[in-house]
């Protein structure tokens, strides 16, 4: 890091972090801690429930249903509740946070208008549920103004733009980057702002049509901010969570699962994809890409000593295998042909038909004579994905076989190590085996850090178990 550089901090707070004036309490703590030796961003969700209730109110709009006033009365009363218990009334902040309540909750309820009059459309969709990050971070700003930390507050359509894939809409990472650093790079090096309180879960398209960035959206905003300001900062992100950070298996499959405090982000995205939801795996490539230390902490701990760091650099000593991640639930879809070798494009008329259908692929194996294909989707997709095959012209008209198993799991076993350590495959197989649980399908990445294992489910919690013991107990 460049000695020259202002040390800046972007910080990521949950609904959890806000829920109720305890947590509020703790936050503050945090925030008056960090701005002793950094200057900081704060990125926030939604107050807790408040975007369940924004969509129930956009479903229930689409259908004119007579509970909308209702939903939206509630959320205007939670965060009316909010204000009142933490700003006091008679400082300007309280009179300024009350007429963006009403504002908002007018702009919403003529929304709700809209989606009655039109057919729903994911765009207004994103537009509403934006609203509570907009509302629950305009409140915190003004809150820590209130008690004496100089506050900006800033929308995030303002400073990143993301494609038009509404609901999931991915960051335009150079357009971004040069509206964060006009409008935040002069807040940070201004004696009047200490920090900068900025929406999470969303931006907007070029057009400027708010969309939203889909699960783990939060986490998103900050990597992003990150990113776009780290070559003028000495820069790190803090994740606050209601867990310590990774941890090397699902506690609930294994009672021995302890803190991974140390990780790159190479493992990491592969822990994330493969069942930890502890940060989404787009979160840690944008993170990755200039090489920004990242920090998952604990919020109900935050002095703690144990919590995970997350860097580029890769430890291939130590443990050979670092981690046990799996995901309990998935199906397994086997298309089988005698034909397929004759036939080009089949993998490529399959992925068409399953990306078109917004269906996502947990693993693919493919045997080397070409005359099958195996994916694993999730189970909620089973059926869907069923219908699409059996009723498209390729997958249903030819000489195609296909199977489908709803009762199937995943292990992923991860670790930088196995990058220089021959026969680990052979030995997790073994390890397997001797245990009595059978092998359905297996595939292995190009980086070399994971092999994937599919097994039947009834054996899922064994699996982890006895791999655990045999490679990091």
């Amino acid at each position: 890091m460049s000695e020259n550089k202002t040390d800046l901090t972007v910080m990521k707070f949950g609904g959890s972090c806000l829920q109720d004036a305890k947590s509020l309490t703790e936050t503050t703590k945090i925030i008056k801690k960090y701005l002793k030796n950094t200057k900081l961003i704060i990125v926030t969700s939604a107050f807790k429930g408040i975007t369940d209730k924004l969509i129930e109110f956009y479903n229930k709009s689409c259908r004119d249903g007579p509970e909308c006033k209702e939903i939206i009365e509630e959320v205007k009363k939670l965060h009316l509740k909010f204000i009142n218990k933490n700003i006091e009334k008679e400082k300007p902040e309280y009179e300024d946070t009350l007429n963006f309540l009403e504002t908002n909750i007018s702009d919403l309820t003529q929304l709700g208008r809209v989606v009655r009059l039109l057919r729903p459309s994911l765009d207004i969709q994103d537009l509403i549920i934006s609203y509570g990050e907009k509302l629950s971070t305009f409140i915190i700003s003004k809150y820590l103004n209130s008690i004496g930390i100089k506050s900006k507050f800033i929308s995030a359509d303002e400073i990143i733009l993301t494609n038009d894939n509404f609901g999931r809409a991915l960051p335009l990472l150079d357009e971004s980057e040069e509206l964060i650093n006009q409008k935040i790079k002069p807040l940070i090096n201004s004696n009047s702002c200490e920090l900068v309180c900025v929406t999470g879960f969303y931006g907007s398209t070029k057009d400027k049509k708010i969309t939203t960035l889909g699960r783990g959206g939060t986490d998103l905003t900050a990597a992003v901010i990150a990113y776009c300001l780290a070559p003028n900062f000495n820069i790190k992100v803090i994740y606050w969570k209601d867990v310590e950070g990774f941890l090397n298996a699902d506690p609930k499959i294994s009672s021995k699962a302890s803190l991974l405090k140390n990780i790159s982000y190479l493992e990491a995205k592969e822990l994330a994809f493969f069942g930890s939801k502890v940060l989404h795996p787009l979160c840690l490539d944008v993170n990755e890409k200039r090489n920004i230390p990242s920090e998952i902490r604990h919020f109900n701990n935050p002095n703690a000593s144990d919590y995970t760091t997350i860097t580029k650099e890769v430890n291939v000593g130590g443990k050979v295998i670092k981690a046990i991640a799996s995901i309990n639930r998935l199906s397994m879809v086997t298309i089988e042909s005698g034909t397929m070798i004759s036939l080009p494009g089949t993998a490529a008329k399959l992925f068409n038909i399953l990306g078109d259908n917004n269906i996502n692929i947990k693993f693919i194996s493919q045997s080397s004579s070409e005359n099958n294909i195996t994916f694993g989707i999730d189970l909620e997709d089973s059926m869907t994905v069923s219908f699409l095959l059996r009723n498209s012209d390729w997958f249903g008209k030819q000489w195609f076989s296909i199977k489908i198993d709803n009762d199937i799991s995943l292990i992923a076993v991860i670790g930088a190590g196995m990058l220089q350590t021959p026969g680990i495959a052979g030995r997790v197989f073994t390890t397997l085996g001797k245990n009595g649980v059978n092998v359905r399908a297996i595939a292995q990445g190009s980086s070399e850090l994971n092999i994937t294992i599919i097994i039947e489910r009834k054996d899922c919690k064994d699996a982890v178990n006895v791999l655990y013991d045999a490679f990091i107990a």
